[in-house]
């Protein structure tokens, strides 16, 4: 069963970038759970700089995962306990999991199953209070569109496929190439899926506190400033400080340390706002960070954004690697993620915060 021996790796190879992304690292491998979303390992890397074997670990996720495939691969005689955990683990497709597992023919279900259909598996029922379920639920809902996209199109034909995508979507490669005239088409598609999951995320109270859901990722893809460099900004307003300097003072005040007990000093804070090669802030220096902000809820949502704010970074610095002439600077690459993500907020509102018509 190939889904089952290569998750929680992608099936697909890497997207071959024009050139190495610039703050994420040339290390960095862009891959795929469909031909129309990202997959997981890249999503999580991106916005807290964890792997997905670390994220399945942490969550109590991998070892049922590992099981199964020790069992496709014929490595492990499963026990009925491990099967009973497996199963369960699985949710809705246990039962042919299983069956798989005892060497009935894999059904077409689990074959073609995406890693975010996968993940969901494991993961379990979503809640929409749960920034994470919310991302995991809307990237599954996409695969799944891919997949009656792709249906579509080997029953009737190409055109009847490419209606019905153009259906949801709109004419989505005319409006990139509008705002980045040689932009490559498949990153446009992960791009554009990509920015439907972040709409669907800000729409969150937790994430936001206002009912105006184009703000907060409009400020944090204003040019003036990297996304990251902006939600320093948050936490310094947050904590009552005018810049960086203030609450580079208030953490020394406060003994607040991170990486190696070191302190965190205003050259840290600006290397972390101008994101430049080699200092891209990391989930634990944000969790040193937010040591200083003395309101849990507000520590939540200052958290959820600083997620939300590294992964708008690391789509601008996608978007620049994708560019077939040179790349654009990243002000300007912001600005084409922002005008794109703008239209697909405006268009989702028409129709209820659904995927709809956003040429």
């Amino acid at each position: 069963m190939q889904r089952g021996i290569h998750f929680p790796s992608s099936r697909y190879p890497a997207i071959p970038l024009v050139r190495p992304l610039e703050v994420f690292g040339k290390a960095f491998d862009v891959e795929l759970s469909s031909g129309l979303t990202l997959s997981p390992e890249t999503v999580l890397r991106a916005s807290l700089g964890k792997s997905l074997q670390t994220f399945l670990r942490e969550e109590g996720l991998l070892q049922p995962l590992k099981q199964f495939r020790y069992g496709l691969l014929g490595q492990h005689q499963l026990s009925s306990t491990t099967k009973t955990t497996i199963r369960a683990a699985m949710g809705p497709v246990g039962d042919k999991v299983i069956a798989v597992l005892d060497g009935d023919p894999i059904p077409e279900e689990l074959d073609s199953m995406s890693d975010w259909s996968a993940l969901a598996m494991t993961w379990g029922s979503t809640s929409p209070d749960n920034a994470l379920d919310v991302v995991v639920k809307s990237f599954v809902e996409l695969d799944q569109f891919n997949a009656e996209v792709s249906a579509c199109a080997a029953t009737h034909g190409r055109e009847a496929g490419e209606q019905m995508f153009q259906t949801r979507f709109g004419l989505l490669l005319p409006a990139w190439r509008e705002l980045c005239p040689d932009l490559r088409i498949d990153c446009c598609v992960r791009l554009e899926s990509s920015l439907h999951v972040v709409a669907a995320l800000e729409a969150m109270p937790r994430v936001v506190e206002t009912e105006e859901a184009v703000s907060l990722v409009a400020g944090f893809l204003d040019p003036e400033a990297k996304p990251l460099g902006h939600w320093l900004r948050q936490v310094a307003e947050t904590v009552k400080c005018g810049n960086n300097k203030e609450l580079a003072d208030l953490l020394a005040r406060r003994n607040i340390l991170h990486h190696e007990e070191r302190l965190i000093t205003h050259d840290t804070l600006k290397g972390w706002s101008a994101m430049k090669p080699g200092s891209l802030m990391s989930l634990q220096g944000c969790q040193a960070l937010l040591k200083v902000v003395p309101d849990e809820e507000a520590t939540q949502r200052l958290l959820c954004r600083f997620a939300l704010a590294r992964f708008l970074a690391f789509l601008c610095d996608f978007l620049r690697s994708c560019v077939s002439t040179g790349a654009p600077t990243w002000p300007d690459a912001q600005r084409v993620i922002l005008e794109r993500y703008t239209q697909i907020s405006v268009a989702r509102q028409k129709v209820g915060g659904q995927i709809r018509q956003t040429q």
